[in-house]
């Protein structure tokens, strides 16, 4: 039960850093790709001003927001005015500098050492996990139903319309840097909030965490569910992480000398979704105009084929080991 609140709670984080990469990418185009970064930073600042300086959960986490804040303003402002390629790289070498910086300050971080023990914020009756994934899981609504608002707003037309001609918004009077920059800060630093919230799922943080692979996995699971959809981030995230970290990783009845596949097996997979889906469904699989009946057909045929492709794979391997293993017998008697 402990391991399961745990994935679930994982899932909520990958859920929350989606809607925010929603947000920059989906609604206005910024090409983040140092999500892991700002993840990163909450995660560790929060993890050094808990360990180091015996600061209360709620303290660090408003000193590390403030001063992501601070940082993701000032990066923003150097950004957000170059061409996307160039952002793209900004933010990269972004997540590569706390990630060096996460290693090389061994007298905050501990280094390779590790940092812990981070404490729940909420600690009643012995039911701190159950608590912490309430506490994501209301994190988590509140900002789908901001999403959702926000879809339908003048604020999220104007966001969609400097995505798709930047020139022709600002020729309209619009301060189209402002409302980038302003937007860039707030899921930014929301991105920290939830690394904040991640350390004290870990408890324990090593250098390792902050990985390209996070990114990665993000990126991946948005342009799966859908970009433009409100609803997008939940459903790719749910795709990919939840069927293949929970589901198939840890409860699919997977025989142990198949187990070590399943891994590459789900590195591949994702790929040829996510070519598949490029090919031929640009938007994802729900797209801005997805109804609920839409949804729920799209998250079954997802599922369907999701599952269909690892039962195939599972299958070609097996030929594979059982002809190797047949092969290597007759050359043995031979």
């Amino acid at each position: 039960m402990a391991y399961l609140l745990f994935s679930l709670s994982l899932l909520l984080v990958y859920i929350g850093l989606a809607q925010m990469l929603h947000v920059q990418f989906g609604l206005l185009g910024i090409p983040n790709f140092g999500v892991v970064g700002f993840w990163g930073f909450g995660m560790y600042f929060v993890g050094v001003l808990q360990v180091q300086l015996s600061m209360s959960f709620v303290d660090a986490m408003i000193l590390s927001s403030v001063i992501l804040a601070a940082i993701s303003y000032g990066l923003g402002h150097l950004i957000l005015r170059l061409e996307r390629q160039a952002i793209l790289c900004a933010t990269i070498a972004f997540s590569a500098i706390i990630a060096l910086l996460v290693v090389t300050e061994k007298w905050a971080t501990m280094g390779v050492v590790g940092l812990g023990t981070i404490r729940y914020p909420l600690r009643v009756f012995g039911a701190e996990e159950v608590l912490h994934f309430t506490l994501l899981l209301v994190f988590v609504i509140a900002a789908q139903l901001y999403l959702h608002r926000l879809h339908g707003s003048r604020l999220g037309r104007l966001m969609i319309a400097i995505r798709d001609n930047e020139e022709l918004a600002a020729s309209l009077g619009k301060d189209t840097f402002r409302v980038k920059l302003h937007a860039f800060t707030i899921t930014a630093t929301i991105m920290g909030i939830l690394g904040g919230l991640s350390a004290a799922l870990n408890q324990f943080l090593t250098p390792n965490m902050i990985v390209p692979s996070i990114t990665f996995a993000v990126w991946i699971s948005l342009v799966l569910g859908g970009k433009e959809h409100a609803l997008g981030p939940m459903m790719g995230v749910f795709v990919t992480f939840g069927i293949f970290d929970i589901f198939i990783e840890t409860y699919a009845p997977v025989s142990p000398e198949f187990a070590v596949l399943v891994p590459n097996i789900k590195l591949f997979l994702y790929g040829a979704l996510l070519v598949a889906v490029l090919l031929y469904r640009p938007s994802g699989f729900l797209d801005k105009d997805t109804t609920p009946a839409d949804i729920l057909g799209g998250i079954l045929r997802a599922i369907a084929a999701t599952l269909g492709g690892v039962i195939t794979a599972l299958s070609v391997t097996a030929k594979g080991v059982e002809t190797l293993a047949a092969k290597t017998k007759k050359d043995d008697d031979a």
